[in-house]
């Protein structure tokens, strides 16, 4: 059990990740909120389609904490998404660029890139042909105890962009893997975006090791992580996403 244990608690963190990393035509049951699902707008439902390319969002699958996005764009609603109509698109610095003019022009001042670490190394390749040697200097991104990746800024390994930390996660929301898409890209302002807990993770444990076989009814031993939390947005037009790249 001890051993059980150990590994359970890694999925249990692993679950969770995914659950915030869910594509936004998903909505989320007794799951947390995604990112994908902050970050969307009236525009993205209406234009684009679900991250296979061929499914259309269905009426009110946008719609989050009780806010209707079917009834229109809105100034305050609406997250700044920058996409090509649900037609893959080459991935420019030109494109992250705009995404921070928007965000910028919003009031918005992001603290974070999450992206997945394909998408992390198409724009390592973009920057290596403009890469200027300075000096050197090895940079290690963090956010919230959450390490990036180290690297030589605007180097071969890129940490951070116009000074913000890049965090990869392999379980960012993927447009159209089979045609050669890559991951979404998130520019996240976290003054008004976190995760709030309501119960912290807690462990328990009951059966034939605890001296009670019959909680579970069996002789043997179960075991339990739980967490109570939602992820929390208060201003959704300071934050911005990238999407159909490839």
């Amino acid at each position: 059990m001890q051993t059980l244990r150990e590994e359970i608690g890694k999925h249990h963190v692993e679950m969770s990740n995914l659950m915030l990393a869910t594509q936004n035509g998903t909505p989320p049951a007794d799951d947390y909120e995604s990112v994908d699902r902050v970050v969307a707008s009236w525009d993205e439902m209406n234009t684009c389609k679900e991250n296979n390319g061929t499914t259309s969002y269905s009426t009110h699958d946008l719609d989050i904490y009780g806010i209707d996005r079917d009834a229109g764009a809105s100034p305050w609603a609406d997250a700044q998404v920058i996409h090509n109509s649900g037609v893959l698109t080459p991935m420019t610095t030109d494109l992250l660029d705009q995404l921070f003019q928007k965000v910028w022009k919003a009031g918005g001042n992001p603290k974070v890139i999450l992206t997945g670490y394909d998408t992390l190394r198409r724009l390592q390749g973009l920057l290596q042909a403009q890469q200027r040697w300075m000096e050197s200097r090895e940079v290690v991104p963090s956010y919230n105890g959450i390490q990036g990746v180290k690297g030589v800024e605007a180097g071969f390994v890129v940490a951070t962009y116009n000074g913000v930390p890049i965090i990869p996660s392999k379980d960012v929301v993927i447009d159209q893997e089979s045609a050669g898409g890559i991951s979404r890209l998130y520019l996240l302002d976290t003054d008004y975006l976190w995760l709030k807990v309501a119960k912290p993770t807690q462990y328990f444990e009951g059966g034939i090791d605890r001296g009670d076989p019959f909680a579970v009814n069996r002789l043997g031993t179960e075991g339990m992580y739980r967490t109570m939390a939602e992820l929390i947005c208060s201003r959704f037009n300071v934050q911005g996403k990238l999407r159909d790249l490839k």
